[in-house]
This record gives C-alpha cells, sequence and structure tokens, in this order.
C-alpha cells in the first residue's frame, strides 16, 4: 500500500504490490530508480508518449511560456499563441472544419463535443434533442456523464443509480461476428440496429452519436469491417444526427494518420482529441468542430456554453504546437503508418500459441485477443484475470503492455493492448515481440500446470 496515494484502477491498483518508481524516461524507454530499463509498450496509460520521452526541447518551450504567462483572464483576454495553435488545429484536421477550443483531459473534451452538439441543436430551433448514442464496450471518458454515454460496463456498474441509460448498440467486432455471416452481411446488420435504435427511440430525440475510430482500450484495438463508418455516417446525416469521432486515442499519428477516422475516409461533425497531442508533456486536449457545426454558433452570434479554468490555456497551446512541429518535422505519422504494418506482421508469430485468439490493429495501435479455445473463441473465467499476469510478466522483463478485460461482453474477455511511441524501430518492436512470446510460453506452462493439478484432484 502506497501511504498517501487514493490507489485507483488506473493508478498503482494493486495494494499488496511495491511498485517500482520511475526516475526518468528517454525516447522509448523509462528508467526506475535501479537503473532498469523498460520498453513502454504502452506510452503511459495508455497511448500518450507518442513523440517519446525525454524531450528537453518541450521542456524549454514550457519553461520560455511559463517565464512569459502561464495562465490568462481568459474572460478579459486573448493570446497569439493560443490563436495561432488553434489555427494549426483546424489546419490539422480534416477539410471542412474551421473552430477549435482547447480543454485539460480527454473526458473534459469529449464532453465539450457531446455539449456543444447538444446547443447545435437548440441554437437551430430542435429543443427536443438531447439523446446521444454510442456502443457497447467503448470508453468516452470517466465522467459519470461520460460513463453514461461509454458502454464500459466494468466502470458503469458502481454509478448505475446516477445513470440516465442513453441507447447503446453493439460494437463493430469483427472477430466475434455471428457465424454465419460474411463481413458484408455483418456491416449490413449493425447499420440495421442503428436505424432501428434511432426509429425506436425517435429520431427527433437524437442529438448525437459518439465513436471511436478504432476501438481502443475496451476491446483492445479493434478496427471497423470495411464500409461500417460510411454507413454509420450516411444514416447519421438521413436523421440530422451529429457524428462525432472520439480521437483522444487515436489522433495525432497514433493510426498511421492525423486521425483514425481518416482512415475509412469519413469526416465527421466533431472531432474530439487528447493524450497524443501533448506527447504526454502537458495535460492537453481539444474539440474541432466542422465549419457546418460552428456556423450555427457565428449566424447567431451564440458563444458555447462550456467553460473549464484551464482551457485554451496558453502553455498547453505552446506545448501542442511544439508537438505538431515535431511530428511534421522527423516525419512521425509516417513513422507509425510503417512501422504499425511492421508490427502487425511480427506479431504473427504469436499465432502459434493456442491462447492467441486474434491480432489485430491500424497503425501503433495493435491489440491481442486472448482466448482459452482459438477455435471457439471461448474467453477464459474472469476470476484467472490472464491478461493481467501476463502484463506482470512482462514488466517484470522489461515491457510495459496495456492489459485488459471484458472485451467479449464487458465482464469476460481477456487482450492486450500495444501502443508504443511512435518514434519506436524495428529493433526495438523485436524487442516487445520477443518479450512477449517469452511470456506467453510461462503463462501457457502454468495453465497447463494448473489444468492437470484440476483433473487431479477431479479423478
Amino acid at each position: 500500500m502506497i501511504k498517501s496515494l487514493i490507489q485507483s484502477m488506473a493508478v498503482c491498483p494493486d495494494m499488496n504490490k511495491v511498485y517500482p518508481k520511475i526516475d526518468y524516461g528517454k525516447g522509448v524507454y523509462i528508467y526506475d530508480q535501479t537503473g532498469k530499463r523498460y520498453l513502454d509498450g504502452s506510452s503511459g496509460s495508455s497511448s500518450v508518449s507518442n513523440i517519446g520521452h525525454g524531450r528537453t526541447e518541450i521542456a524549454d518551450v514550457i519553461h520560455q511560456q511559463v517565464s512569459k504567462i502561464s495562465v490568462l483572464p481568459t474572460h478579459a483576454f486573448s493570446s497569439e499563441v493560443v490563436e495561432n495553435y488553434l489555427d494549426r488545429l483546424v489546419s490539422f484536421a480534416p477539410d471542412g472544419f474551421s473552430k477549435a477550443w482547447t480543454v485539460m483531459s480527454g473526458t473534459e473534451a469529449v464532453e465539450s463535443a457531446v455539449k456543444l452538439a447538444l446547443q447545435f441543436h437548440q441554437i437551430r430551433g430542435d429543443f427536443s434533442r438531447y439523446k446521444v448514442i454510442s456502443r457497447w464496450n467503448t470508453y468516452h471518458g470517466n465522467s459519470v456523464f461520460m460513463l453514461d454515454i461509454g458502454g464500459m460496463k466494468i466502470r458503469r456498474e458502481l454509478y448505475r443509480q446516477w445513470l440516465n441509460n442513453f441507447p447503446h448498440i453493439s460494437p463493430a467486432y469483427n472477430y466475434r461476428r455471428p457465424e454465419g455471416l460474411s463481413e458484408a452481411e455483418f456491416v449490413q446488420s449493425l447499420l440495421q440496429e442503428f436505424e432501428t435504435t434511432i426509429v425506436e427511440e425517435g429520431p427527433e430525440s437524437i442529438a448525437a452519436f459518439v465513436a471511436e475510430p478504432v476501438i481502443a482500450s475496451a476491446m483492445g484495438a479493434v478496427p471497423p469491417p470495411a464500409n461500417y463508418f460510411a454507413g454509420i455516417s450516411r444514416i447519421c446525416k438521413k436523421y440530422g444526427i451529429l457524428f462525432i469521432t472520439d480521437e483522444i486515442l487515436t489522433g495525432f499519428g497514433r493510426t498511421g494518420k492525423n486521425f483514425g477516422m481518416d482512415n475509412f475516409n469519413v469526416v465527421p461533425d466533431i472531432i474530439a482529441s487528447g493524450k497524443g497531442m501533448s506527447g504526454g508533456y502537458f495535460p492537453l486536449s481539444a474539440v474541432i468542430a466542422s465549419a457546418h457545426v460552428a456556423q450555427a454558433f457565428i449566424d447567431t452570434k451564440t458563444t458555447f456554453l462550456g467553460g473549464y479554468t484551464f482551457a485554451c490555456n496558453p502553455v498547453g497551446c505552446a506545448v501542442g504546437n511544439t508537438v505538431l512541429d515535431i511530428l511534421e518535422r522527423e516525419n512521425i505519422i509516417g513513422n507509425a503508418q510503417k512501422m504499425g504494418a511492421l508490427f502487425l506482421e511480427k506479431l504473427q508469430v504469436l499465432n502459434e500459441f493456442e491462447i492467441v485468439g486474434d491480432i489485430r490493429g491500424v497503425g501503433l495501435l495493435c491489440g491481442i485477443e486472448i482466448v482459452q479455445n482459438k477455435h471457439t473463441k471461448e474467453p477464459f473465467p474472469a476470476s484467472m484475470t490472464i491478461s493481467k499476469l501476463i502484463g506482470e510478466k512482462a514488466v517484470q522483463k522489461g515491457v510495459v503492455l496495456y492489459p485488459g478485460r471484458g472485451s467479449v461482453d464487458g465482464t469476460l474477455g481477456d487482450h492486450l493492448q500495444l501502443t508504443p511511441p511512435l518514434v519506436i524501430n524495428e529493433e526495438q518492436l523485436d524487442e516487445i515481440v520477443e518479450v512477449l512470446k517469452e511470456c506467453f510460453k510461462e503463462v501457457m506452462s502454468e495453465i497447463k500446470k494448473t489444468t492437470v493439478s484440476y483433473e487431479s484432484i477431479e479423478s
């Protein structure tokens, strides 16, 4: 137990464990106080350190900006560093985006995007539109409201009495599509479910649909089947529903494109971004609005009813601006695309293990689903915490992964998410794969021993 820390599921969750204390980081590695080196295969918790650790250039920028001013009375003043960064955010987004606003966390960004959607409809006189549709087994933030919109059952359960229970639809989980359905038929069934939900709820009551381009931590890097998001976008337009993409994890190069949705040639109405946009050097997230959404506010001279103390903070904008410089100068997004394809190829060697069910991903957002039976896809009992066991073994061997559970139904299902810094090279990818092979071998051996012991007792 750590003396003064409120230990949580996100920060040192095991009260019986002594956690190594990290001293510093450099590139894709972090080093503890004993000098032991770990390859940060999760880029923080998770997918934050896109440009790697230890960038003194950003430390200098923070020092320079703090020396000038660190926070503004934003109700009375603007700032050149803020305005310049917002211009760059709009330019970094797909064509057709015109306005941006920064906050500090992913939760704040997605919640602000949802608030923006609600206010957009009200400006236009659509006061009945307030519901937000999302998908089960997805995560959109940790405020109670965003847990309500999200579909991660493990995180929702404690707060069920506080939830409004907005409508949810099935995730686009191609690996576990119903037997007998082709991929195209599966997509059609998902789109039919979406449209049916809209009709049953009442189209006039739906404000927005929100989705991650690639379902990340809740399911372990699950990309959509072909044509899924094109169909979703078409249905949203048909019923006047705003399409919000949660790019908190998938944005700023993680998938080998500026934003994850760019991989599917679909342009949303609102983008929420965070995590890697600051490389982890400052708490920074943002909402980026399309001209279609922004124009309603401009035409009516209506201000957005969203406010946070650190909204449009000049230090965050200075850091974000420098991260964009680094992404462009070092072609880091191009490296993510190249190394991501190579990583998925190298990970295929793990298919030799009986417990590896699926290897998937886009760019350097990769995942491995762990199953009890490769043929039936049966998951392990939740009590075995297989993904956690593999994650602990990997840390002991010097590689940090991001274990997860609940990918099958919110409770059952083990997976590993692999999101190393986007500056990683091939040799470092090999390092991760070799450690994974060792971990799977050890876990397989332990599972077999446990099974033999259990069978002996039964007999």
